[in-house]
């Protein structure tokens, strides 16, 4: 049994679409640790999109298997589409095509609709019932991040060992995920080292 689940994740992705990538640990050759996987079966997913708000209503999305697939698949695109940026290296032409067919196919499906909130915006929303949707947010989404260079050029992949996680440093200093997880364990390890090595 994975020791994460949609509600327990951690989300310091900062970005919907990244805490969407996060939903799984990677290894150092950006490789998807099956035994750290938040969205193992559809109704992960399902779960997932409640607590992130991409689906209201007391009951959950009728995810099936296909849905699971395709968000699955998306998740690994991006994937490879962010992490190449945070290494400063031009994203994988095929990744990106994929987001972008998911983007068109988002867009296609959607209707331009007043948001909730103070101050209105108009965005993009869809059938209530649709598990799409799911896909279709994230892709948006990850769109509206890949289009907004000060936030792009703040996006890191986390050094920590197993993690490989992605997020927005905002505050520009930030280098783990989190201090209390990542950073904490590579500073245990660093002291471990430095005993080992004196003795």
């Amino acid at each position: 049994m994975s020791p994460v689940s949609p509600e327990s994740i951690q989300l310091w992705g900062g970005a919907l679409g990244l805490d969407f990538v996060n939903t799984v640990d990677y290894d150092a050759r950006d490789r998807p640790l099956p035994a750290h996987e938040a969205l193992g079966a559809p109704i992960d997913l399902a779960r997932w999109a409640r607590r992130l708000g991409v689906s209201r209503g007391r009951g959950l999305l009728a995810a099936g298997h296909e849905d699971l697939a395709a968000a699955l698949d998306l998740r690994e695109r991006l994937y490879a589409v962010f992490a190449a940026i945070a290494r400063g290296e031009r994203p994988p032409a095929a990744a990106l095509a994929h987001v972008m067919g998911v983007y068109a196919e988002a867009v296609a499906h959607a209707r331009l609709a007043p948001s909730d909130g103070e101050r209105p915006a108009w965005d993009l929303q869809w059938p209530a019932r649709d598990p799409g949707r799911v896909r279709f947010a994230v892709a948006a989404d990850a769109v509206a991040l890949l289009g907004d260079p000060e936030r792009l050029a703040r996006v890191h992949r986390c050094p920590g060992r197993d993690c490989g996680w992605l997020f927005l440093d905002t505050s520009g200093r930030r280098r783990w995920c989190s201090m209390g997880a990542c950073g904490s364990r590579e500073k245990m390890r660093r002291m471990y080292e430095r005993r080992r090595s004196a003795v």
